[in-house]
């Protein structure tokens, strides 16, 4: 692949960066046959800026409360990001909502049909939409209090709902009887900054392809994993 099909990604966090700056260091390293061109957050004091700039990657505020309405914001995101002709945007625990503004504005950009914005979760999605997943596994969350055996990192792509894109890969991290929030934020961030990396470089490669709400590996050397989503959700 040359220089000019080199896939270059922005990355959106709201919080301290962990993902983001695992994200950057896999390109850096070449681990990531992409180029990390931008950071932004919609909070100026997000940890995540100052990690992006340690690693050499532009780092830009959107700040939200500066701005009318969602779809402001994300046009405003858009505005600042251009001159970095992202193909792909990387949610990197982003904590505000995306919108079809965002979602379609970088849809096909890489190639001719994929979506363009990609997120990490720390819960199957199929089970558990939105913000305090590891908190869901340990039976601590708002109408949720069956504590979990395990708990699905997940890397999907972004669609209008939260949460309900289609799947790319998940990984299990084992929820231990004496486990807290805190042990297990802590195992889960380590199979998360080893996974969204992984995703990435597919991204990359162009070795995914969704058909309907199926994400497809191709020209792997192992049969394609399929992952499907029930019809009811």
């Amino acid at each position: 692949m040359g220089d000019t099909d080199r896939l270059r990604i922005a990355i959106l966090a709201s919080g301290s960066g962990s993902n983001l700056e695992a994200v950057v260091r896999a390109c850096l390293e070449g681990r990531v046959a992409a180029d990390a061109v931008a950071a932004l957050s919609n909070r100026p004091d997000a940890l995540a800026l100052e990690r992006a700039r340690r690693l050499g990657v532009p780092a830009i505020v959107a700040d939200h409360r500066a701005l009318p309405d969602r779809q402001s914001h994300e046009e405003r995101i858009i505005e600042l990001l251009e001159p970095f002709a992202p193909h792909l945007v990387v949610l990197a625990g982003y904590m505000r909502i995306v919108t079809a503004t965002l979602i379609e504005r970088y849809h096909g950009r890489f190639a001719a049909g994929l979506p363009g914005v990609m997120n990490i979760h720390p819960a199957d999605t199929r089970a558990y939409q939105g913000a305090h997943g590891y908190e869901f596994a340990l039976g601590l969350a708002k109408g949720h209090r069956d504590r979990l055996s395990e708990t699905k990192i997940t890397v999907h792509f972004v669609d209008s709902g939260v949460d309900t894109g289609p799947i790319i890969a998940q990984r299990t991290v084992p929820v231990l009887p004496d486990d807290t929030l805190e042990t297990l934020r802590g195992r889960g961030l380590e199979v998360e900054h080893q996974l969204y990396p992984e995703c990435v470089e597919l991204y990359a490669r162009r070795r995914l392809e969704v058909v309907g709400r199926t994400v497809r590996v191709r020209e792997s050397s192992e049969p394609a994993v399929l992952v499907r989503r029930p019809a009811a959700l």
